[in-house]
C-alpha cells in the first residue's frame, strides 16, 4: 500500500497515487461474494470461489493523535480513515450502484507505515468485519483474513488480495469467502 504523497482531508484530491490502504480495498469486497452466491454465504459444502469486485473511495481522513484533522500522512499514534462504496464488477465493468459501504480505521503504531486496522463491511441487515489487523500500509497489494460476520454473514470466514487501479485510491479485489 502505497502511501498518498498529495492527500488532502480537505479536497480528496484525485491525484493522489493509487493503493492508499489496500486492505481497505481489499476487505471492502468480501460481503459482496456472499452476495454474488445467492444472496447469502456459501455453505460449509461448497468450494470457494474466486470474485471480483470494484472498491472506490468516498471519504479519506487523516488525524493526529489526538484527532485533529490534518494534511499527509499522520505520525505515529495518528489515525488513517476511509469510506468507500463498493460495486459488483472490476474497475472496466462494474455494475451501476454499489452493493454496500465499508470503513475503514486504522492507527498508525511505527513509522513510516505499519498501523492496525480495524474493518467492517454493511450491506442491508448483515455486517463483515476484520478487528485489530496489522497493516503495513506502504504495501500496495496485501490479502487480509476477514474476523467474522452477523446476520447472513455470521460464521463466514475468507481472505481477499487486492490491486490498485490507476492513479487513485480505488481497487480491483479477488476474494474468497466461505462458512467455516
Amino acid at each position: 500500500m502505497n502511501l498518498p504523497r498529495y492527500a488532502s482531508a480537505s479536497t480528496r484530491s484525485r491525484r493522489r497515487p493509487a493503493r492508499l490502504v489496500a486492505a481497505g480495498c481489499a476487505l471492502s469486497a468480501l460481503p459482496l461474494a456472499a452476495l454474488a452466491l445467492g444472496g447469502g454465504a456459501a455453505d460449509a459444502s461448497s468450494a470457494p470461489t474466486p470474485l471480483q469486485y470494484f472498491q472506490k473511495e468516498s471519504v479519506l481522513t487523516f488525524t493526529n493523535a489526538s484527532g485533529t484533522v490534518i494534511q499527509g500522512y499522520p505520525p505515529v499514534g495518528g489515525h488513517v480513515l476511509e469510506d468507500d462504496n463498493d460495486y459488483v464488477g472490476n474497475h472496466t465493468h462494474h455494475a451501476a450502484h454499489p452493493t454496500m459501504t465499508d470503513h475503514l480505521f486504522c492507527t498508525v503504531v511505527t513509522a513510516p507505515a505499519t498501523a492496525t486496522c480495524s474493518f467492517e463491511f454493511a450491506t442491508a441487515d448483515s455486517l463483515l468485519y476484520a478487528d485489530g489487523i496489522t497493516v503495513n500500509l506502504a504495501s500496495s497489494v496485501g490479502t487480509i483474513p476477514l474476523s467474522g460476520g452477523t446476520g447472513r454473514f455470521a460464521g463466514d470466514s475468507g481472505s481477499a488480495a487486492s490491486t490498485p487501479v490507476g492513479n487513485s485510491n480505488n481497487g480491483d479485489i479477488v476474494l474468497t469467502l466461505h462458512k467455516s
